[in-house]
């Protein structure tokens, strides 16, 4: 009996596991089937969210195409208005601002000039338009400019080098602004902004410029053109010696040029037929009584010097300026007296013989010269010199006499600086390039106390650069006799404590101070002390081992830095290859505290 409870209870117990099993069992697949209802959900939700990311990027990428087909659109619209502006010039000025300055860009040369005082009416430059068509026309661009140039200047540069590239050269027709332009066209529009001729070994088709074809453009270059750059005149007559001599003869005698640059004179006749421009209007020698210091200029050539004014230099049949202009020009006869320019600036390349033969026999008839730069690649001796100052002093003598810059270059010894000066006392800007002898270490003051024997100068530019050891001592003299001296430039000059002094007490009127390769660091007590009592705009210390013997470099810079901000006036300083790229902290005080420099140009690289 008690067995088969035990069996029956048994059976329901494992009835009961079974039926937990089954529930256990259906649970599990309620929860399996839940798993794949989430799965089922999840997948939806990413299939949505897929759906919905594929509609986002293909929207981005409708709205690009159509901003791009709208841009694309408007640049077409842009284009054709450029290619139609004939008809369409009229109505541009009606433009949004920002549609007519989108439209400068495509515009040729012709009309981007012709619509200039609309764009400028409402406040649009062109200037960043003909400073890009520049940089397209020169590609040397990068190493030549400097400084940026003011806003009128671009246009006036860009045509004046496209001028010279169409008529001497070629040019790449690869932009727009050449667009349906001529060459004459070209011509006619940029020779009004020539003011710098330069003939050169490249400019093969100058005697173009006499022919009748081009004849309307050479007038112009008369009335227009101010100076005149001969870069090589060897080359040149190679072209045609009688063309280039009309047309020089046109610029020169019927223009406006006054101011010439000569390298590689051909000969001493063109030499005298182009130097007879800086004569003045009548030839004046002083009779006064005088003693030759030079053997370079004897009777002969005094004879030649006072011959009558009327009497030209007449090199030959083709280059008498009336036969010229009879022979190549139809509009005068050989009857016409033909005028005579004059040269106020002249830029000269010369060799020894031609300072000897030429340039020292002629110069005392140069009254109308006010400004004379004399290049040798030769060293110029004592001798050439002393022909030379010579020259120069019987120049002076006469009251007509209109020079006041000169700047000569290679010129052997210091001496010559006091000569020249006493020859000429009433020089205001001189500048000279010395190259002292190898075997000269220093150099002694001349025994006069001043350089014009107790005469003030009325020097107020000078200049003066060493390619040896020079030391300042043969310098102050000068300094000394000069008070109206505003500009100082010395370049490889070894300084004394004495110069700094000099300048504070004779020279008070300096606005510019240049000192370069040259070592400062024993003068800084000097220098300070100079610039509590100096009036400079522009001071500039260039390579010149301000801080070689600074232990502590605060010692020398902070006083330095309070010194420069007590100069009111001063508006550039250029401090480059000094080593101050660790100051950077000491020279910023510049610009704080309570009264700040009003510096604007700084260079301490």
């Amino acid at each position: 009996m008690k067995h088969t409870l035990r069996c029956e209870k048994t059976l329901e117990l494992a009835a009961a596991v079974k039926n937990q099993e089954e529930e256990t069992l259906e649970l599990a697949a309620a929860v399996k089937n839940q798993e794949e209802e989430t799965l089922e959900l999840a997948a939806a939700v990413k299939n949505q969210e897929e759906e919905e990311e594929e509609e986002t990027l293909a929207l981005v990428s409708c709205v690009k195409m159509i901003i791009s087909a709208g841009s694309s659109l408007v640049q077409m619209c842009i284009v054709k208005v450029a290619q139609n502006m004939d008809v369409l010039e009229r109505k541009v000025s009606i433009l949004p601002v920002s549609l007519l300055k989108d439209l400068l860009p495509h515009l040729n040369i012709y009309y981007l000039d012709r619509i200039e005082t609309a764009a400028a009416s409402k406040g649009i430059s062109s200037s960043v338009v003909w400073a890009g068509l520049w940089r397209d026309l020169d590609q040397t661009w990068r190493w030549r400019l400097k400084s940026a140039l003011p806003d009128q200047d671009w246009k006036q540069r860009c045509l004046e080098r496209l001028f010279h590239m169409v008529l001497f050269t070629q040019v790449r027709r690869r932009g727009s602004y050449l667009s349906d332009l001529s060459d004459s066209s070209i011509l006619s529009m940029t020779v009004k902004h020539v003011r710098v001729l330069s003939l050169h070994t490249s400019t093969r088709n100058i005697c173009r410029l006499a022919s009748g074809d081009l004849r309307p453009i050479l007038s112009s270059l008369e009335t227009r053109v101010t100076s005149l750059k001969l870069l090589d005149m060897k080359s040149l007559f190679k072209h045609g010696r009688k063309y280039v001599l009309f047309i020089l003869h046109r610029l020169l005698d019927h223009g406006s040029v006054r101011e010439v640059v000569l390298r590689r004179n051909p000969d001493s006749s063109f030499l005298s037929w182009l130097m007879s421009r800086c004569r003045g209007p009548q030839l004046t020698v002083s009779t006064a009584p005088e003693t030759s210091h030079a053997d370079g200029i004897d009777s002969r050539c005094r004879a030649e010097l006072e011959e009558p004014a009327a009497k030209r230099l007449v090199l030959d049949v083709e280059g008498n300026p009336e036969v010229l202009c009879a022979e190549v020009s139809s509009s005068s006869s050989s009857a016409d007296r033909c005028p005579e320019g004059q040269i106020h600036a002249l830029d000269l390349e010369v060799s020894k013989r031609e300072i000897m033969s030429t340039v020292s026999r002629i110069l005392p008839t140069w009254l109308c010269l006010h400004t004379l730069h004399l290049h040798s690649d030769w060293l110029v001796s004592e001798q050439e010199m002393s022909v030379l100052v010579e020259a120069l002093r019987r120049l002076f003598l006469d009251p007509g006499c209109s020079l006041t810059a000169l700047s000569v270059s290679h010129v052997s010894g210091h001496t010559h600086l006091m000569s020249v000066l006493r020859a000429c006392p009433t020089l205001q800007s001189l500048c000279l390039e010395i190259c002292p002898p190898a075997d000269t270490n220093t150099c002694r003051p001349q025994p006069s106390v001043s350089v014009t024997e107790n005469r003030e100068l009325r020097l107020e530019k000078l200049t003066v650069r060493s390619t040896g050891p020079m030391t300042v001592a043969c310098f102050l003299p000068v300094l000394t006799s000069a008070p109206k001296l505003n500009s100082l430039h010395f370049t490889g000059i070894h300084l004394s404590q004495q110069f700094f002094r000099t300048l504070t007490g004779s020279n008070p009127s300096l606005k510019v101070l240049k000192l370069e390769d040259i070592n400062l660091s024993d003068c800084h007590q000097e220098i300070l002390q100079f610039l509590e009592r100096s009036v400079l705009e522009e001071l500039s210390f260039r390579d010149c081992r301000l801080l070689d013997k600074c232990a502590v470099k605060k010692d020398f810079l902070l006083p330095f830095v309070e010194a420069l901000k007590g100069i009111s006036s001063l508006r550039t300083l250029m401090l480059s290859q000094n080593r101050l790229a660790t100051s950077a902290i000491e020279m910023a005080e510049l610009f704080s505290g309570c009264r700040p420099s009003k510096i604007t140009k700084l260079d301490l690289r």
